[in-house]
């Protein structure tokens, strides 16, 4: 074999690619910014635990939730954001707020990242008296669907209430909040019994409670009378009042027996 006939192999990148790695050495490079800007505070539980701020990443908006400073470091409050995060997560419903991750934030220390919902809360859509009749039927069912998907879960939510549901500005769309009282047979921390005072089911009063699907229905119940006392709707009279019987037994079963109840004004 002479040097004509022998194959020279160039291992060398071809043109092409050398003009891609000329024009990405020459690209602008684009910063990468992950830590949360515009940290801003607007709740702050008198009572409980935690408290919520918004912030921003890569432009866009989220709710934050963490531990007021002084329970920053105490155990069991700490397992109690654990759980509500591990609860949250595993919740994927358009009527229910999104719970995304838990991080380490500067200056916060461990935070629940959830997203931002911009909208009002039905309470204040009630004492202001702009809630609608049709609104209010919207939250009952969008509300209703919530829960039952929850319940199907093995989940009880614990804390129903006109402050803990939100109206999204645009398209008035339910949204359920605060699973920081929400129960599972999965955890065995915070079984005490829990709820707000106008809403818990009678029979959680009691020291040996066990949260369950029918303390839901209850609460879910007085919800729903909120709505009717103020937009004189009989339909969901009927439901609060079917709901919120003293004796558990004597409620709806579930969710879908809730909504199954007859609509006898034709609406």
């Amino acid at each position: 074999m002479n040097n004509s006939d022998t194959e020279i192999l160039d291992d060398s990148p071809s043109g092409y690619m050398s003009d891609i790695d000329g024009e990405m050495d020459s690209a602008v490079r684009i910063p990468v910014q992950n830590a949360f800007r515009d940290i801003s505070e607007f709740y702050v539980s008198r009572s409980g635990h935690t408290r919520l701020l918004t912030a921003t990443r890569f432009g866009k908006r989220y709710t934050l939730k963490c531990l007021k400073p002084d329970f920053a470091y105490t155990p069991v409050y700490r397992q109690a954001l654990a759980k509500e995060f591990e609860i949250g997560l595993q919740m994927d419903h358009p009527h229910i707020c999104r719970t995304i991750s838990m991080e380490e934030v500067a200056e916060l220390g461990t935070v629940i990242v959830m997203e931002y919902i911009d909208g009002d809360t039905l309470k204040s859509l009630i004492d202001s008296k702009t809630l609608t009749p049709d609104m209010a039927r919207r939250v009952t069912e969008q509300l209703a669907d919530a829960l039952g998907y929850i319940h199907s879960k093995q989940i009880i939510h614990r804390d129903l209430k006109p402050s803990n549901i939100m109206i999204t500005h645009n398209g008035h769309n339910t949204k359920l909040i605060d699973f920081s009282l929400s129960d599972s047979d999965y955890f065995n921390v915070l079984k005490c019994p829990a709820g707000s005072s106008g809403y818990i089911a009678p029979e959680q009063l009691q020291p040996d409670a066990k949260p369950d699907i029918k303390a839901d229905i209850y609460s879910f119940g007085m919800v729903v009378r909120d709505m009717a006392r103020l937009t004189g709707d009989a339909y969901l009279r009927r439901i609060a009042a079917a709901c919120t019987r003293r004796n558990a037994s004597e409620r709806p079963a579930d969710m879908s027996a809730v909504m199954s109840l007859p609509r006898t004004d034709n609406r």
